[in-house]
């Protein structure tokens, strides 16, 4: 993807359009939460965590993608970055395995418990990430119960809202049974699903693939406004 700007961003163009994000993944769940989003007709955007991204999940990864989700980095080992440590190095790291595993390269990060300064935003930036935190929280890991999440998103949403929920960091079936619900409800208020790169304008970069392309991630040709580059 195209490099990110030095700004955050808590929500897009307020537009009927709303993105839909999952945080702490990959998990033994995230599969149920790509199969579900696919029988729902709608996109999301997974933050993934890097040190998580084992050969178990490339598959679920490389499905994400061909349904047309999109990847976010997370940090490699999910701290708070602002009690110290290596920013550069936890998003790089976290860049590195997702590239490894998808072939797909981000290009929005979302800081660990929406703890981050300006600081944080320029190293992102530096990496080419466009920082993202949220406008639409459910606090779905409380677990307070499928209802009260399905509930909270359908009264904060607005055009052009982020909505963070988890697919990961601790039992997520209260989420997963909320979603097919929120999805349906907002559809008939007229609403659009988009990922975060697609809310923000964000363009993405494609690779003509010359060989060794059986098991790429994104078949088929690249989403309209895509820069495609040689092979």
């Amino acid at each position: 993807m195209r490099r990110g700007p030095a700004v955050d961003y808590t929500h897009g163009p307020r537009r009927r359009e709303v993105a839909l994000t999952f945080d702490d993944g990959p998990d033994p769940i995230t599969p149920s939460f790509v199969r579900m989003l696919h029988a729902e007709g709608a996109v999301a955007t997974f933050f993934v965590i890097g040190e998580q991204i084992t050969a178990r999940y490339q598959p679920t990864l490389h499905e994400e993608l061909r349904d047309g989700d999109a990847l976010g980095d997370h940090t490699y080992t999910h701290p708070n970055l602002l009690r110290g440590g290596d920013v550069r190095g936890q998003l790089q790291s976290a860049l590195t395995a997702i590239r490894a595993r998808s072939g797909y390269t981000p290009c929005v990060f979302r800081p660990p418990y929406g703890a981050y300064d300006a600081a944080v935003v320029r190293s992102a930036a530096s990496l080419g990430l466009a920082t993202v935190t949220w406008e639409v929280d459910p606090s779905d890991y409380t677990q307070p119960g499928s209802a009260a999440i399905r509930r909270r998103v359908l009264a904060q949403v607005r055009p052009g809202s982020i909505v963070i929920s988890h697919d990961g960091g601790g039992p997520r079936g209260q989420t997963l049974a909320a979603y097919p619900g929120i999805i349906r409800a907002l559809r008939s208020r007229g609403y659009r699903f988009v990922t975060v790169p697609e809310l923000l304008g964000l363009r993405g970069v494609y690779r003509r693939c010359v060989r060794e392309c059986d098991g790429a991630a994104i078949r088929g040709r690249p989403p309209p406004g895509s820069i495609v580059q040689p092979g």
